[in-house]
């Protein structure tokens, strides 16, 4: 059966507010390099910052500081060093751990990668997660392309957000430079830039996105998925080529009548020996009541239905 990864326990924010009473327990001292002393030529390491935590929340979060707080090697100290690194990002990564608003505007691919660093190194699959969600919203132009995807290759360790992060750069650039020979031009301006991997890299990825496939109704004739054929035209958009002007019952009916009324006349007329001269002008005045009438039916009698 396998295990479940940790997951982030209810928001815990207030616990670092020092009047929350709850005093922490892990001083985590985030350690870097100043530019090389003049004197000795070599780097001197210094203290960037401190960040403070409990140790049963950051151990309830990470496997691994559950393993260095509470294992059979735990660790005894109450001031850890942690080194290569960043301020900024461990204190994103605790801010996470605690259930803090974390703000990501601003940041730089390669900044959220040191967070993705962390994620990966104390084992906390959660915030990978909220990373590779903040990577796809990273705007891409064809100024900057060349850049986010080149380090995301450089940081070609980190395969869960790094190789999402290619693809979605190697679709911006196919959908942005639509013809072969932008292509070709888009590697030359690569080359000789340091970057020549990485766009080798686009260009192989760009050559396996399959290009969508187009919505196509099943039935060409009425466009839609379902033949329509004999069924009533619903709304003015639906009427295509090939569409028929219908008959409903109240229409046949005035049809019918209509003829009804016509063999009547041409009967009556025909029993008297009406003159030919008078019978046209009967006709004519038939005709006549059958127009004023026809422009009496509502309109709701006319409908138009799908036909080949």
């Amino acid at each position: 059966m396998a295990s479940s990864s940790p997951r982030k326990i209810p928001s815990n924010s207030s616990l670092l507010d020092p009047s929350c009473g709850i005093p922490t327990d892990v001083t985590f001292q985030i350690m870097g390099f100043k530019t090389p002393d003049l004197e000795t030529g070599q780097d001197k390491e210094i203290l960037l910052g401190e960040v403070k935590g409990h140790k049963l929340i950051l151990g309830m979060v990470s496997t691994v500081y559950k393993a260095g707080f509470y294992g059979p090697a735990k660790e005894t100290k109450d001031i850890v060093p942690v080194r290569q690194t960043t301020l900024e990002a461990f204190k994103k990564m605790v801010d996470y751990i605690y259930s803090k608003e974390i703000d990501w505007s601003g940041q730089t691919v390669l900044e959220m990668y040191d967070v993705v660093n962390l994620a990966e190194r104390y084992d906390i699959p959660g915030l990978l997660e909220e990373i590779q969600t903040q990577m796809e919203k990273v705007p891409l132009t064809m100024e900057n392309v060349m850049e986010v995807a080149d380090t995301a290759f450089q940081f070609s360790q980190f395969p869960t957000v790094s190789d999402q992060l290619l693809l979605n750069c190697a679709k911006y650039v196919k959908k942005t430079l639509k013809t072969p020979a932008s292509l070709v031009q888009f590697a030359t301006d690569g080359s000789g830039s340091g970057q020549e991997a990485t766009v080798l890299k686009l260009l192989a990825l760009i050559r396996t996105i399959t290009p969508p496939i187009p919505n196509r109704p099943n039935c060409p004739n009425c466009k839609q998925d379902q033949c329509q054929h004999g069924k009533l035209v619903e709304s003015l958009d639906k009427i295509v080529l090939g569409c028929k002007l219908a008959e409903n019952n109240r229409v046949q009916q005035y049809y019918d009548d209509r003829e009804k009324r016509r063999l009547q006349l041409e009967g009556e007329m025909a029993k008297i020996g009406l003159a030919e001269e008078a019978q046209e002008q009967m006709r004519k005045i038939l005709s006549q009541k059958e127009s004023n009438y026809r422009a009496l039916c509502c309109a709701s009698c006319l409908q138009i239905r799908h036909g080949n």
